[in-house]
């Protein structure tokens, strides 16, 4: 592939062209996304090639957030460029959510890899697709729009590091329990191997790389099992939180931390992290040999995860879905032509922005609207201003099971306020300046018109579509 011009590609990021706009021929990039599962911000401090080989030499969006911190959601949204309550995913298992429910509503044929398809690229997908792909008695599926499929799937769900199988473009492959099995390490091996391939260093690609790390049960490499022994748990002020008398039913409903839990949590979190050291190695190995191609310079490398996770903040013990930070916080890195080294960005951004963003620098034409926006100009020298950028963006859930855990709501986040509204008629408001770690409800105690204004605002937003989403 011709080397795309460093001037020419930052004309194009300093232009923002829109997604639906296409992009001058000579500005092609390929473009790699890896997306994690599970994985909270702050474990990037254990993956140093991650942090040295993205990080410095691309931008770091300390605000980043997905808003429906569940898995299968966010990976339709990532796909997709909707909001849940647009693409109808709404939960990991039917019949709200879960890969029958995006293969019922058809979205398998609009998704960026018919996009990009459609726009000359050669797609890839290598790991974890949809939570409950594939169907029952359809093992061999492959959805429209992808070049080379490579779907890990097992019996026990995401836990995908030994004992899975592949679906190796229409073919089913199954993997054992021996080191070489590892997934991440298989992975890593296919994704080097698919940089070499002849179809895809003639034509520009994309490719989707869903490791399994740190998802439960966290099974780490062999080699990496005796990592971080003793290693301490930070703890943030929300971890184990004292007083919950002014918090939703369900987090006043959970009891504090005992010893045998907090052993259980701070085991998990070693695990969790000796995970993370195979994918890091992972981006070591894809940096390697994009520079040995020299195609390393016409590529962005995006790196994030589908949502956060709970270590015992707020009491929670394990898990995601509730709407504080911890569980919607997510990392968010992307390097590539054009864009400046080291830069940080403090802009709110949202899983729903990646699919307009890949987009637009592809040149590709979404088919009907998209929630997201084009991070596109975030990438340049020359940001816009947080304030003209975004303002707020939309929080939602619903719950697998109604009256357990979690209940279903929508949200209202901003820079500067958190505010949830439950279906159970609670609601939350939280002042972000003053109490970062969302600590003291202030709803109860709010100006009236500063609750109607919120108010009004989640009406407009939480049923948005489009445009509408992104006022």
């Amino acid at each position: 592939m011709r080397t795309v011009p460093p001037l020419l590609l930052a004309a194009f990021l300093a232009a923002a062209a829109p997604p639906g706009a296409p992009a001058p021929k000579a500005v092609r990039p390929n473009v790699i996304v890896i997306v994690t599962d599970d994985q909270d911000a702050r474990s990037l401090d254990v993956m140093p090639s991650v942090r040295t080989l993205l990080g410095a030499q691309g931008v770091t969006f300390e605000n980043a957030f997905v808003s429906e911190s569940l898995c299968c959601p966010s990976r339709a949204s990532l796909l997709t460029g909707l909001y849940a309550h647009n693409h109808g995913v709404k939960a990991n298992e039917p019949p709200l959510g879960g890969f029958p429910r995006f293969l019922a509503g058809g979205h398998e044929s609009s998704t960026l890899a018919t996009w990009l398809r459609a726009a000359g690229y050669r797609t890839a997908l290598l790991g974890k697709y949809l939570n409950g792909y594939p169907a029952p008695g359809d093992a061999s599926h492959v959805p429209p729009g992808w070049d080379e499929w490579q779907a890990v799937f097992s019996e026990r769900g995401s836990d995908n590091y030994f004992d899975y199988s592949i679906n190796e473009n229409g073919k089913v492959v199954t993997y054992g329990h021996r080191p070489e099995d590892y997934s991440t390490d298989v992975l890593a091996q296919r994704v080097v191997s698919l940089l070499h391939k002849p179809s895809f260093t003639e034509r520009p690609f994309f490719i989707l790389l869903t490791p399994s790390a740190p998802h439960s049960s966290a099974t780490p490499a062999p080699r990496h099992e005796e990592l971080f022994v003793g290693l301490e748990m930070p703890r943030r002020p929300s971890f184990d939180e004292q007083d919950v008398s002014d918090k939703p039913t369900y987090v006043k409903d959970q009891e504090r931390i005992s010893k045998r839990e907090l052993e259980q949590v701070e085991r998990r979190y070693r695990r969790r992290l000796r995970t993370l050291v195979a994918v890091d190695e992972m981006v070591e190995n894809i940096v390697s040999a994009l520079a040995a191609e020299g195609r390393l310079e016409s590529t962005f490398l995006f790196f994030t995860s589908d949502n956060g996770w709970f270590d015992g903040e707020h009491r929670f013990v394990r898990g995601k879905g509730a709407p504080y930070d911890e569980s919607l916080r997510v990392p968010l890195i992307v390097r590539g032509p054009g864009v400046p080294k080291g830069a940080r960005r403090d802009h709110l951004v949202v899983n729903v922005d990646l699919a307009p963003t890949i987009a637009a620098m592809a040149g590709a034409r979404p088919r009907g609207p998209l929630d997201g926006r084009s991070l596109v100009p975030l990438l340049g020298s020359k940001p816009p201003r947080t304030s003209s950028w975004r303002r707020d963006f939309l929080v939602e859930y619903w719950p697998f099971d109604p009256g357990e855990g979690v209940p279903g709501f929508v949200g209202l986040r901003s820079a500067e306020r958190l505010y949830v509204e439950y279906a159970t008629g609670e609601r939350e408001l939280y002042d972000l300046r003053k109490d970062p770690f969302q600590l003291e409800n202030a709803y109860a105690k709010a100006e009236a018109v500063l609750r109607r204004r919120l108010a009004e605002r989640l009406a407009r937003l939480k049923d948005c579509r489009g445009s509408a989403c992104r006022e």
